[in-house]
């Protein structure tokens, strides 16, 4: 059990989010130049793992996975695990959500890319399940995938980090007030007709299953309707999105208490 595990590094932090993991045999560490140091020095990319607390799908994959002893082996052969809680370092979870949905075209936590040792991030995703299901490979199968692509495509590996890198930074400077209002309108309109299209009008959520919910979609969607788009016409996917996670929490409770209300 975890409890008679020697802890990881994250027993010095003081994230509670970080501090959950610090039983984990995977052989975390922070993010920082310890971290970093070491990728360089052995040549490994880094498996970066983003969440917080609260996050029910960050619970559910440290369960299946971090606490699974194979799992963590491979972690620790393979790559340098850090281990970020967002609430804490809201900036690397802004840089490397936009690798993300640059790569995917999606987002969420928990976040889970891979970066050169130099940082890059070149393959990303979300929740990965311990077997393969809904459309999802296991988690040690994408593991093994990347080292591989590691140790015998090295160098297209890194290229595609350096793409990707390239393909956030416009994003990133229009954030940072290099562009004009004119710009920032058509890009802020291109990313919510790319929502609505994205949008499931028959089960609710965005994309396909497995669906997590998804704050800062929904945060978007209410930005969008305060700046005065058209009617309610950003309400829509919102409303019709919160209504549906609505009936799966009901459902769920009623599950949980043998179909009791």
């Amino acid at each position: 059990m975890s409890q008679q595990r020697r802890p990881n590094r994250l027993i010095e932090a003081t994230s509670p989010y970080l501090l959950q993991h610090a039983h984990n045999p995977v052989d975390w560490y922070p993010w920082g130049e310890e971290a970093l140091a070491r990728a360089r020095a052995e040549g490994k990319p880094i498996l970066l793992s983003v969440g917080y607390a609260a996050c029910h799908w960050c619970h559910v994959m440290e369960r299946e996975s971090f606490e699974d002893e194979a799992t963590a082996e491979a972690m620790n052969r393979d790559f340098v695990p850090v281990k970020v809680d967002r609430e804490e370092r809201p900036d690397l979870d802004g840089i490397y959500m936009d690798a993300v949905q640059a790569m995917t075209g999606s987002g969420g936590w928990p976040m889970t890319v891979f970066l050169t040792p130099d940082g890059e991030p070149f393959f990303a995703g979300t929740y990965y399940p311990p077997t393969d299901r809904h459309g999802l490979p296991a988690f040690r199968r994408v593991l093994a995938a990347v080292a591989e692509a590691w140790r015998e495509r090295r160098d297209d590996v890194v290229g595609q980090g350096r793409r990707v890198l390239a393909s956030i930074a416009p994003s990133s400077t229009l954030s940072a007030g290099g562009a004009g209002e004119t710009d920032r309108e058509r890009v802020l309109a291109g990313a919510f007709e790319a929502l609505r299209g994205a949008f499931d009008p028959v089960w609710g959520g965005f994309g396909r299953a497995p669906k997590f919910p998804q704050p800062m979609t929904l945060e978007f969607a209410l930005r969008q309707h305060a700046r005065g788009r058209d009617a309610a016409e950003p309400l829509e996917p919102l409303d019709d999105a919160l209504e549906a996670d609505a009936h799966a929490v009901s459902a769920a409770r009623a599950r949980s208490r043998g179909g009791r209300f």
